[in-house]
């Protein structure tokens, strides 16, 4: 029973962040920032980038402030887990919103990931 309900869950999510996302017309590019690797010799850090691009997500813009002469914003992007290759998002990771004509580039601050047996939806708290 808990993983048909899972799987229900799972999909309504799926289809309500697409519908949404493309009713709204906001899209985002999320750049996963995957296997970083450490050359002892050079002392570089590489790290190999995945990018899913042009993905219809719903954003909510929460607030906007003036710091010191500049305007900073914060938004709620929601996210179904099939977007980006069933992955786990990271706070190291970057998403470039595309809105209003726009893009913006803008970090992530905080995940909240909703579950039960599979993973269904993440709300990410970003801020550009």
């Amino acid at each position: 029973m808990a993983g048909s309900l899972d799987t229900a869950f799972k999909n309504a999510a799926k289809s309500i962040v697409s519908d949404l996302g493309k009713g709204l017309d906001t899209k985002i590019t999320y750049t996963r920032q995957v296997s970083p690797t450490y050359n002892t010799s050079t002392g570089a850090l590489t790290t190999t980038d995945t990018s899913y691009a042009n993905i219809y997500v719903p954003i909510e813009l929460i607030k906007s402030e003036e710091d010191f002469g500049k305007e900073t914003r914060q938004a709620k992007v929601y996210l179904s887990p099939n977007l980006i290759g069933d992955n786990q998002p990271t706070l190291q990771d970057e998403i470039i919103l595309s809105f209003a004509g726009g893009n913006k580039t803008a970090q992530i601050t905080d995940i909240t990931t909703y579950r039960g047996g599979q993973t269904y939806l993440f709300v990410l708290m970003v801020s550009f």
